[in-house]
Parts: C-alpha cells; sequence; structure tokens
C-alpha cells in the first residue's frame, strides 16, 4: 500500500510533464503548418516577397516548410532561388528532389534537371516520371523513352506520359505500340490513347477502342465528344452526348463550345438553357463563344445576368472590345474592374502598338503585378513595331534576369524586335542562344532573314530546321515563298511550293498569292496571270493588286487593264486596289478614267489612310507621314534634306 502511495504521484507528474510537452509539441507543428499555408498562399499570388519573409521569421521549420519554398519558387519561375533554398536544405526527401527536378524541367533544363536527377541515390517512380515528363514536354521524346525503358517501376502516368508525348509530335504507331506493351489496360491509358487519337484525327481507332472498353469514365464519354466535333461530326457528337449515363459539368461545356466553334449559336444557347448546373466555368465558354462569333450584344448581354463573374468573365468581355478594335470601350471597361490579373493587364496592353503599350506596362508593375509570357510578347511585340530598340534591349535585359530566356515564344518575340529594329545579328545571336526551340522559333528566324533580304540563309536555316527534326507548317513555306519574292528566285519558289507536299501541307491562298508576287516581280506575267484564273476563287484580292502593279512595271497595260476591270468588278469599294489604278491611270495620262474612280472614292465617302514612317530618339518617338510638317523642327528637317539632296545630285544620282 505505502508502495503504491508513493508511486501514484510519481506517476502523474510525468504524465503531466509529458502531457505538457505533447500539447506543446501540437502547437508548434499547428503554428508551422499554418505558416506553411501561409506561405504556399503568398506564392500562389506571387508575393514572392512575403512569403521570403515568412519563411525568414519562421522560428522552428520542417522539410515541410522548406519543400514549400522550393515549389514556389519553381511555380513562379525563379529556378536560381529555388536551387539556393534546395541546396540550404538540412534534411530532403523525395518530395523535395522531385519538385527540383520538375522545377528543371518544365522549364526546359533538362541537363541540370539530368545531373541532378542521378544524384539521387533512392528514386521513386514520382522522381522518374518528373524526368521522363521533362523530356517529352521538351520535344526530347526518344531520350525519354530510353529513360522510361530503364524505369525499374512503372506505374499508369509512366505509361501515359509516353503514351501523350508519342502522339504530340505525331508518332501514331509509337503510342499504339507502348499501349500494347503495358501490361494493365487502365481506364488513365485507355483515356490517353482516346485523347491522343482525337488530336491526330484517327477518329475511327478512337471510336473503335471506345467500344471496345471493358470501363468508361466521364472523361472517355467527354474524349469521344471531343474528338468528333474535332471532325465537324456535331451531331454525332449530341447524340453521344443524350447517350452519357453520366455528365459533368465539363461534358456540357465540351459541347456547348463545339456548337459555337462550328458556328452553331442558337444551338448552343438552347443546350446552355438546359444546362442544370450552369457554373461560371460554363458561362465563361459561352462568352467566349458568342464573342468569337461577333455576338457581342448577346455576350454583354449574358455577362449582365451572369450570378457569378470571376476575373476570366471580365477579361474575355475586355477581349471581345479589343477583338473589334473599340479600345476606346475596352480601356474604360478595364478601368471599370473590380480585380485585375496578369491577363488583364496583357490583354489591354496587346490593343495598344502605340507608346500607351509601355505606359501601361510600367502601371502594371507598380501595382505589384509580375510580367507573365503575354505581358513579354506583347510589350517586346511593340518595341519591334515602334522600332524602339533601347525599349527592346532593356526588355531583353529583364527576361534574362527573372528566368525567361528558356521560353521559345518569348525568345521569338526578342528576335523579331531585333530584325524589325534592322539588327539581323542580334537576332541571330539570340536564336543561337535560345534553348529551347520550336517550329515559331525557327520560322521566326527565317522571317528574319527573308525580310533582310539574305535569301540564301534562310533557305540554309530551313535545312537546318528539318535536319534537326521540326515539322515545317504553313507559315514556314509562306515565309520561304515571301524570300523568293523578295529576290526573285522563281525556280526556287516553285521547289517550295511543290515541297509542300511532302509534309501533308496544303498551299493555302496567301502561298499562292505570294506566288503570284515572285511571278509578277520577275516580268513573268503571263505565268502569274495563269496562276490566277487557275485558283480563281483561292486567290485573295491583294494578289490581284500585286498582279496589277507588276503589270504596270513592267508596262503590260493590255493585261493591266484586264485585270483592273476584274479587281473593280469584284471589290468595286476597295479603296488600295482603287487608289493603286488611280494612279496607273495618272501615269498613263488617261485623266479621264482616274477622273472617274477619285469620284467613285468620293461618292461612297472613302478615303485612304496615310502611310506613316517614326524614328526613336532618345526614347522619344516621332511620327512623319507624306508632306509633313507637323513636326517641332521641321525648318530644320527640310534644310537637312535640301542638303543631303544636292549631295546626291553631285555624286550623278537623279532623285526625282
Amino acid at each position: 500500500m505505502f508502495v503504491k502511495l508513493q508511486y501514484r504521484p510519481f506517476i502523474g507528474k510525468n504524465l503531466r510533464n509529458a502531457y505538457s510537452l505533447l500539447r506543446c509539441f501540437k502547437l508548434e507543428a499547428n503554428s508551422i503548418f499554418q505558416l506553411n499555408s501561409k506561405i504556399t498562399s503568398c506564392f500562389k499570388r506571387r508575393d514572392v516577397k512575403n512569403a521570403r519573409k515568412l519563411f525568414d521569421e519562421m522560428p522552428h521549420k520542417n522539410v515541410v516548410t522548406w519543400n514549400c519554398m522550393v515549389s514556389g519558387y519553381v511555380k513562379n519561375r525563379m529556378i536560381r532561388e529555388a536551387r539556393e533554398v534546395f541546396d540550404s536544405m538540412p534534411c530532403k526527401n523525395v518530395v523535395s528532389w522531385t519538385a527540383m527536378l520538375s522545377g528543371y524541367a518544365k522549364n526546359g533544363r533538362l541537363d541540370e534537371a539530368r545531373r541532378l536527377f542521378d544524384l539521387v541515390e533512392k528514386k521513386n517512380v514520382a522522381c522518374w516520371n518528373s524526368m521522363i515528363s521533362g523530356y517529352v514536354g521538351c520535344g526530347r521524346v526518344d531520350e525519354g523513352r530510353v529513360l522510361f525503358d530503364a524505369m525499374p517501376v512503372k506505374n499508369d502516368v509512366s505509361w501515359a506520359t509516353m503514351i501523350e508525348g508519342h502522339f504530340r509530335y505525331g508518332a501514331v504507331n509509337g503510342a499504339e505500340s507502348l499501349f500494347n506493351e503495358a501490361s494493365s489496360k487502365s481506364l488513365l491509358l485507355c483515356n490517353a490513347m482516346l485523347a491522343g487519337y482525337g488530336e491526330t484525327m484517327h477518329i475511327d481507332k478512337s471510336y473503335d477502342l471506345f467500344t471496345k472498353m471493358a470501363e468508361r469514365d466521364v472523361v472517355s464519354w467527354t474524349c469521344m465528344l471531343t474528338c468528333f466535333m474535332r471532325v465537324g461530326e456535331v451531331d454525332i457528337a449530341r447524340k453521344l452526348f443524350e447517350e452519357m449515363p453520366d455528365k459533368d459539368a465539363v461534358a456540357w461545356t465540351v459541347m456547348i463550345k463545339g456548337y459555337l466553334d462550328h458556328r452553331r449559336v442558337e444551338s448552343a444557347r438552347e443546350l446552355f438553357d438546359k444546362m442544370p448546373h450552369k457554373d461560371v466555368v460554363a458561362c465563361n465558354s459561352m462568352l467566349t463563344g458568342f464573342l468569337h462569333n461577333g455576338k457581342k450584344e448577346y455576350a454583354l448581354d449574358l455577362f449582365t445576368r451572369m450570378p457569378e463573374r470571376n476575373v476570366v468573365s471580365w477579361n474575355l468581355m475586355l477581349s471581345g472590345y479589343l477583338q473589334q478594335d473599340d479600345v476606346t470601350t475596352a480601356r474604360k471597361f478595364f478601368e471599370k474592374m473590380p480585380i485585375k490579373d496578369e491577363t488583364s493587364w496583357n490583354t489591354l496592353i496587346s490593343g495598344y502598338q502605340t507608346e500607351e503599350a509601355f505606359i501601361l506596362y510600367i502601371r502594371m508593375l507598380s501595382n505589384g503585378l509580375k510580367p507573365d509570357q503575354g505581358t513579354l510578347t506583347s510589350v517586346i511585340s511593340v518595341c519591334g513595331i515602334l522600332a524602339m530598340q533601347g525599349w527592346g534591349k532593356a526588355m531583353h535585359a529583364f527576361v534574362v534576369k527573372i528566368g525567361y530566356e528558356t521560353d521559345s515564344m518569348v525568345m521569338s518575340s526578342l528576335i523579331s524586335m531585333y530584325s524589325r529594329c534592322g539588327f539581323i545579328n542580334d537576332a541571330s545571336v539570340v536564336f543561337s542562344t535560345t534553348k529551347i526551340r520550336d517550329t515559331a522559333t525557327w520560322n521566326t528566324i527565317i522571317v528574319a532573314h527573308a525580310h533582310h533580304s539574305s535569301a540564301e540563309e534562310a533557305f540554309d536555316l530551313f535545312d537546318r530546321m528539318t535536319d534537326a527534326g521540326y515539322q515545317p507548317d504553313h507559315v514556314t513555306f509562306l515565309v520561304l515563298l515571301t524570300a523568293c519574292a523578295h529576290s526573285g528566285l522563281v525556280s526556287e519558289g516553285w521547289k517550295y511550293l511543290k515541297l509542300m507536299g511532302k509534309w501533308n501541307l496544303t498551299p493555302k491562298p496567301e502561298h499562292l498569292a505570294s506566288m503570284v508576287d515572285l511571278l509578277g516581280r520577275s516580268g513573268l506575267l503571263a505565268e502569274a496571270f495563269k496562276l490566277v484564273n487557275q485558283f480563281h476563287s483561292d486567290i485573295p484580292t491583294y494578289a490581284w493588286g500585286a498582279l496589277l502593279s507588276a503589270c504596270n512595271m513592267h508596262g503590260n497595260y493590255e493585261l493591266s487593264d484586264l485585270i483592273a476591270v476584274k479587281i473593280l468588278g469584284y471589290q468595286p469599294c476597295d479603296v488600295g486596289m482603287c487608289v493603286l489604278q488611280c494612279n496607273i491611270y495618272s501615269a498613263r495620262g488617261m485623266w479621264k478614267d482616274a477622273s472617274h474612280i477619285r469620284a467613285r472614292l468620293k461618292q461612297n465617302q472613302l478615303k485612304k489612310e496615310t502611310g506613316c514612317s517614326w524614328i526613336d530618339i532618345n526614347g522619344s518617338v516621332s511620327c512623319f507621314s507624306y508632306n509633313d510638317r507637323s513636326h517641332i523642327r521641321t525648318e530644320d528637317i527640310y534644310k537637312e534634306l535640301e542638303m543631303l539632296s544636292v549631295l546626291i545630285e553631285e555624286l550623278g544620282f537623279d532623285i526625282h
């Protein structure tokens, strides 16, 4: 009894201490958990500064805290900062390694990702999948396959990643081979095959697999809806939609969007009205469809009736106004927006091709928003349009500073900017240092050389592009034909026009127009006219105009008159064509015919916009138009022009 009485207080005291200690641990764990959540929230808002402040002020951190920092920096494309935190971690787990790997891979820094991957001692399937996904995402599918084959254990995500990668780059047979190799034909893999067949337009194969699937979920049915919509089988898609056992908001939205994409606006409205639960995503899809189909009134009516609007809803309406070139209304709408995100600013900035774009960009920065791909490409594009190389260089430095030199679209905009500013060598340097290239990147550098009359360099780049395994598209061949036209290379023009068939590409009206321009510039008017008549319905009006100018340049007035009759018969109120023909008549002394055209323009209240040029001096842009005397230094400019004219004439050149 005595022992028990002495022993119980001892036990009670220890239990109380243990409980207090446990309670302290629990409170601290809760505190760490809450701070980790706050850090993650800051990163989601792109508030990197406060995320770092919270992290630095935390008295105690666990491995999750460090992982939050690594992942947050990665998601904000701050790879250098992520690596610094990663290297400072006192203890790393698989999540730490996978987050850092994913950061390198998603930003195209595959060599660094691979070095890190090789350092991981205990690789789990997530590590392998991150590395494979990086290879596939950057177009290095073969290297991804080598790593995939070396995996000790594969899960469905591993197989699906490789299958999707093969489909993305058109390797349908490779995707099918992988699917057949998989020991388990899981629902995830079957859905990946359905989606891949749809993307590559193998609808029959997709439907055949769909009918044979032992199990289907709403994703399977939605994949088939998307497949049929892609090939224009809208009614078959609707029939399948009605047969669906379960429909989620995504299925309804896919069906509605399909109608809108095929300009069946009323069918989309009818289905939208039947939708049981109209969430903001479905409403936004309707807004998009209305705006793309020119139904601004419908869109505005829906926008005002929406029970819930998010920033996407506002951005869609903003974009709709800009699509109709109504910049004034768009600006007023923008200023009324309750919340503005990066897309809001990007959309408005893209609507300006003046210095106002830079003012908006500075406002965006001052509001604490971080520029993204859309911001950078829009602002850099304006630098090129206005030939403001100083701003362009500053943007280039900023791109490197914030880690966007791995973004192919941003790098393409820099190449274009330097080219437009006249610095083709700088454009070539940017291209050579671009780490991730795609077809658009190659097209941009080919365009640059084509516009600088470096046809041979453009042709060489095309050969390098195809040798490297990149697929040329319609833009590639249009650029090559333009290069041929600028250099008068007729045989090369025919060569590239015929070569399109090798890549399963059919010439579009703009390719034919470029060929007409090439033949016309080279004086082969009969061939050009034959091509125009051969593809009569596909030839755009501006191609007729190019041929008309060529006829006038080469003195073939008989053909010129014939073409003029055709053009003015098709589009009697085309200002450009009317002015061109009027000038031709005046040059030939046919004053009566010229006056008839001028009278037609006056009667229809048509006026050609005055062309202008501009120059950037110390950050200030000065614009000039024909016979312009509005500039503050007009007298100095015209005096300088007179002096230059005298010097040119003294050298024996005729400037008139």
